[in-house]
C-alpha cells in the first residue's frame, strides 16, 4: 500500500512541476544559470511569440546572448 501511495504521490508531482515550467514565456541570460534574473516574462505568450520575442532580445543586444523558452 505505501508503495502505491509513494507512486501516486511522484506521478501528481511529476505533473504540477512539468505543467506549471511549460507555461508562458521567460526570457534569461545564457550566463545566468539558475535563472535568478528574468530579463523578460510574460505568462500568456505562446512558444511561436516566445522565440520572436527571443530574436527581437538578441536583435536590439546585437549578440546572442537570451534564452527564452
Amino acid at each position: 500500500m505505501k508503495k502505491i501511495l509513494v507512486l501516486v504521490s511522484a506521478a501528481f508531482l511529476l505533473a504540477a512541476v512539468s505543467t506549471s515550467c511549460s507555461k508562458g514565456c521567460h526570457c534569461y541570460v545564457k550566463t545566468d544559470v539558475t535563472h535568478a534574473m528574468a530579463v523578460f516574462e510574460d505568462e500568456n505568450m505562446n512558444k511561436d511569440d516566445c522565440k520572436a520575442m527571443e530574436k527581437k532580445l538578441n536583435d536590439e543586444a546585437g549578440l546572442d546572448m537570451y534564452k527564452c523558452k
